[in-house]
């Protein structure tokens, strides 16, 4: 890094410290985050105006309740809707809503300017910007990379601008990161309120300012990957958070795995409508060439015997070449297209024997795509990954097209140390071969990270020393991007994770310790410190690499951190993450539980029943997800669905995007024709926060009675609600398999997703 990065503190206050000297951050609030500590290290708002007087040259921009400055905005991207922002922001600060107008065509503006947003004094009809501001920030910026933003501002004039559609809107962010506004999370239901920090002040005073930021790391991504609990009202949430923390580009699978359950055009319009008032680029494709180009439709291109079409083939080929173009040309807000081939361990032999290894044949597939697009749509650009058996370079003759963006994906690796640690033998590996990849192809070489990993299953990991040394390895490579995936439904569990993964790829010299302290004072107070610092501390493995024994004693000593965290906080948005927290170290240890319990006992059963119950009841609270992995935890080895299964993906996909849910506790009942009555509980709860009248019915099998079979549940937030069902089998009952049916829907009649109870009968 060699730009200065003016960054202090504090700023709840009626004032802002005078900035010109470079600083460096410490915990910020995004990518570029919370204030970090570099003036003023953790100084309150009242501390902070202390130490930052009033003086003559500074902007007032509310005083006496009164707005005493204009929010100007100007040109393309994100620059009106960074008008509305600081607008709207200054509001919920000050209670006092500013005026709102376009500027007047500022002429001539500096090489790469796009947009801007301005304070200018007064309330009147002015809405000139100064161009001798303007020249002002085109010196800033000159030689910066897209996405650099400059703060420069006193009395007179604050200008907000930067290069690029995106830096407007980045700007206005830091502004309001100097004034205390901390950007958590995305506004998810579950967060009641509390994913951001708005401080109150009855005035606002700006001095003068004079701030320039760059990023290190041209692409910063967001995955939807498997998509589990993304949903239309989730994204706008989420592009919000990501534009707060300065990732560039939303990554959504066309169809993941061809199921046709997480698909692209599902949520087109809305994921539309919010990345482009944002600057924010859309990214599709993903695994599957077979997306495109079915076998089930196309079977005349699958001679070889699958998983890849015959990529030898030139007539298939050129037809999955024309699909992907069509596909594309439809859609003309996609900026990069995932041209992956299937999530399979191995290539089929015909291909293997034609291009010696399955690096290679990516090549010809990806290199055909380029070729035709640079004549066809120039303005998208193709990635291909490098994974599995693909992850290592091509062959010199098979090399990638220089525009080609490769991503790198470690999946097999080891988190206990970072991926450039020759001490980490499961990861050297991968190192050679990202070493490799640097060294054959001098184009877009970027990470594609597993920092929060399905198979993890919600598992409190937060390996933060790992992801800061990963990016220092992979910075010194000269690699120029990073991304990972998230799920809504457990992002309170990775919250500090995916806050420090946008910081990183925005400042790849950041100090993740500091920043992780900087993150728990600003979000538990000073009085939770020690403990919460413990709990993440304990919570730092992988728990791919060490046993249940291990797991459980460091989940065991992190609940008791929580436990004393809980006790001394302040405030409701500290309780409520808190809450969230212990709701997750319960989840973990019962998932421990399952790996200590002998085979085949009764220990077992009831250890995979009541994960099974934890899960299905906070799946909504943003700690945990039910996905594929966590049906086969705790199903176990005998009730496994297949990873592909579409029936259990649409079933979670359907319950996320209701307004309410329910289950059946337990999910599996054996009864004895005549015998004793089993118990179910049926369960409601609020999938979307705002509180609802849920009405059950069951339908069980001809001979096995329920009492009762019907009921209503009121649910509000966290706040679930409980029937209980005696259930029991009439001498009548057929033996062997049977299904209760949970029905449930709202008053006003919308149905909600049934569950269903299997029944054994003997």
């Amino acid at each position: 890094m060699n730009d200065p990065r003016a960054m202090d503190d504090g700023y709840a206050s009626r004032h802002l410290s005078t900035m010109s000297a470079p600083g460096r951050r410490g915990f910020l609030a995004g990518a570029a985050g919370l204030a970090g500590a570099a003036v003023l290290p953790w100084t309150t708002a009242t501390e902070a105006a202390a130490a930052a007087p009033a003086t003559a040259t500074a902007l007032r921009v509310v005083t006496g309740g009164r707005a005493r400055a204009t929010v100007l905005w100007w040109g393309e991207g994100s620059a009106r809707f960074a008008a509305t922002e600081l607008r709207d922001y200054v509001r919920r600060i000050t209670g006092v809503r500013l005026p709102l107008r376009a500027a007047n065509d500022p002429g001539t503006v500096p090489e790469g300017i796009t947009g801007l947003v301005g304070l200018a004094p007064g309330t009147g009809r002015d809405t000139t910007i100064p161009a001798s501001r303007l020249a002002d920030a085109g010196r800033e910026l000159s030689g910066s990379p897209e996405d650099s933003f400059t703060l420069l501002g006193d009395h007179t004039h604050l200008l907000l601008t930067g290069l690029g559609d995106r830096a407007p809107l980045y700007a206005v962010y830091a502004l309001l990161e100097r004034l205390g506004v901390r950007f958590f999370a995305p506004s998810f239901p579950a967060y009641e309120g509390h994913a951001e920090q708005i401080p109150s002040t009855p005035a606002l005073t700006l001095p003068p300012v004079r701030s320039t930021d760059r990023p290190d790391w041209q692409l910063r991504r967001q995955y939807a990957e498997e998509g589990f609990s993304h949903t239309e009202a989730s994204l706008p949430p989420l592009l919000d958070w990501m534009a707060k923390n300065r990732l560039n580009t939303f990554v959504h699978p066309t169809d993941y795995l061809g199921l046709g359950v997480t698909t692209y055009d599902k949520v087109r319009t809305v994921l539309t409508r919010e990345a482009t008032k944002r600057g924010i680029r859309i990214e599709t494709g993903g695994h599957g060439y077979d997306s495109f180009l079915p076998k089930a439709d196309y079977p005349q291109y699958y001679r070889s015997g699958g998983p890849l079409f015959d990529i030898y083939d030139p007539e298939a080929l050129d037809a999955y070449i024309d699909r992907v173009v069509t596909f594309l040309r439809d859609r003309p807000e996609i900026t990069v297209f995932d041209c992956w081939p299937p999530d399979v361990g191995a290539f089929q032999k015909a291909i293997l024997d034609r291009y010696g290894k399955p690096a290679n044949a990516e090549s010809v597939v990806v290199n055909k795509l380029v070729q035709v697009l640079r004549e066809e749509l120039p303005g998208v650009r193709v990635e291909r990954i490098a994974y599995a058996s693909t992850v290592r370079p091509p062959d010199p003759e098979y090399a990638c097209d220089p525009e080609v963006i490769v991503d790198f994906a470690p999946y097999s690796r080891n988190y206990d140390g970072n991926l450039g640690d020759p001490a980490v033998k499961a990861n050297t590996g991968l190192a050679d071969a990202l070493r490799e990849w640097r060294s054959a192809f001098r184009g877009s070489l970027v990470m594609y990270e597993y920092y929060r990993r399905y198979r993890w299953r919600s598992l409190p990991v937060r390996p933060i020393a790992t992801i800061e040394g990963d990016v220092a390895f992979e910075s010194r490579l000269g690699l120029n991007g990073m991304g990972m995936y998230s799920e809504p439904g457990d992002w309170i569990t990775y919250e500090p994770v995916q806050s420090l993964v946008a910081a990183l790829a925005w400042d790849n010299s950041l100090d993740a310790d500091a920043y992780l302290d900087g993150y728990l004072l600003a979000r538990f107070g000073e009085e939770t410190f020690t403990a919460v610092r413990r709990y993440y501390d304990l919570t730092g493995l992988d728990p791919d690499t060490h046993t249940a024994t291990r797991l459980t004693d460091n989940c065991t000593q992190a609940r008791d951190a929580l436990r004393e965290a809980t006790g001394l906080a302040k405030g409701a948005a500290a309780r409520t993450v808190l809450d969230r927290l212990t709701r997750n170290i319960g989840i973990a240890l019962a998932d421990m539980r399952i790996g200590l319990a002998p085979a085949n006992s009764a220990e077992l059963d009831a250890a995979r029943r009541e994960y099974r119950a934890l899960v299905h009841r906070n799946r909504f609270n943003g700690v945990c997800l039910p996905n594929v992995q966590a049906w086969w935890r705790w199903n176990g080895p005998a009730g496994q669905t297949p990873y592909d299964d579409a029936t259990v993906r649409q079933e979670v996909v359907d319950n996320y995007a209701a307004p309410a849910a329910g289950f059946g506790d337990p999910g599996f009942l054996a009864l004895v024709r005549d015998g004793d009555a089993a118990v179910l509980v049926v369960e409601a709860q609020d999938v979307d926060f705002t509180g609802h009248t849920v009405q059950w019915t069951a339908a069980a099998p001809d001979g096995v009675v329920l009492e009762p079979a019907s009921g209503t549940l009121k649910v509000h937030g966290t706040r679930g609600a409980a029937a209980t069902v005696t259930v029991r089998a009439t001498a009548g009952a057929a033996t062997g398999a049977q299904r209760i049916t949970l029905d449930f829907r709202l008053p006003d009649g919308t149905e909600l997703v049934p569950a269903r109870v299997q029944v054994a009968v003997s």
